[in-house]
């Protein structure tokens, strides 16, 4: 299949992303998930996509309530602000963007394929994994040892991986979507599936809450906070001229103006790093504040929505 098929495919996908959402039942996206569905193994959602339904998830995961939430975007940025505190992994962050200080491209093309593997088939999930590892595997440079690296390297992919996982269930927990404590850690063994799409090995990858922290935790000593990395959160926190930018950057979601919940958001740990803390605006909230910005960010996000 030629490259501007499978552009073409990732491009229908982006436009179906909010699909699921829409035409799942009452409570899907949400609300409570029916009590006879909580009862339901994930795993035999797979089954249903030897008919052509579904692929690596299904309507009944919880990975598809988590991603069909009407703050998976803005979790995705904040994903985006986790992943550049690596050196290595700044790289692959921009493998695909034209500029550090313009997120919101690279926001786009993140949706894009997260949402072709998670709401797409198997196939599209397969051609998914396949086009953004030889898009890593482009990336190459020298690590601040003096080693050199490459953009597919396990540890670069999985610390890419650990950073969307825990920001996705997070964001969305944390801004109402009602997920108990059980369903939580559901979430993060379902995207083993998805681990497994980027290249990785299982048994490498954290299955567990405990796992994830313990695996940030072991991760700090090897983040530092960079001038692109700095570039591109002060594009998300106190974007320059931003009623300029709102006529030039076509691809700015409506929630841009309080983009920088996507950094006070973060883990304490995480904002420590970015030494000149904002004087205002959504990322200086504390954290109980930022709770209450997401709640209310959420409705309004599901009120326009429908």
């Amino acid at each position: 299949m030629e490259q501007r098929e499978v552009d073409q495919m990732a491009r229908e996908q982006w436009d179906q992303l909010e699909h699921p959402a829409d035409s799942a039942p009452s409570g899907r996206a949400g609300g409570p998930a029916p009590e006879h569905e909580n009862d339901h193994d994930p795993a035999l959602d797979t089954d249903a996509d030897q008919v052509g339904r579904w692929g690596l998830f299904g309507p009944r995961t919880v990975t598809w309530r988590v991603h069909s939430d009407p703050l998976i975007g803005l979790a995705t940025l904040r994903a985006l602000t986790m992943q550049v505190l690596h050196p290595e992994g700044m790289a692959n962050v921009f493998a695909t963007a034209r500029r550090v200080d313009d997120p919101w491209d690279r926001l786009q093309w993140a949706q894009r394929h997260i949402g072709a593997v998670i709401f797409g088939n198997s196939i599209e999930a397969a051609m998914t994994g396949a086009r953004l590892r030889a898009v890593m595997g482009q990336v190459s440079g020298y690590a601040g040892n003096g080693d050199d690296f490459r953009g597919d390297d396990e540890e670069l992919v999985l610390w890419m991986h650990c950073c969307q996982v825990a920001s996705f269930v997070e964001v969305t927990r944390r801004g109402g979507l009602p997920l108990s404590d059980a369903e939580h850690e559901t979430y993060i063994q379902e995207q083993l599936r998805t681990a497994a799409v980027w290249g990785l090995e299982p048994d490498r990858v954290p299955a567990t809450r405990r796992d994830l922290t313990r695996y940030f935790r072991r991760m700090r000593p090897q983040l530092r906070m960079t001038h692109e990395a700095r570039a591109f959160i002060t594009s998300v926190i106190a974007p320059a001229l931003p009623q300029l930018l709102a006529l030039t950057q076509r691809n700015r979601p409506s929630w841009a103006p309080v983009a920088g919940l996507a950094w006070s958001s973060l883990p304490n740990w995480a904002r420590s790093m970015y030494s000149s803390v904002p004087g205002d605006g959504a990322g200086s909230l504390a954290p109980a504040a930022t709770t209450v910005a997401l709640h209310s960010l959420r409705d309004e996000l599901h009120l326009a929505r429908h």
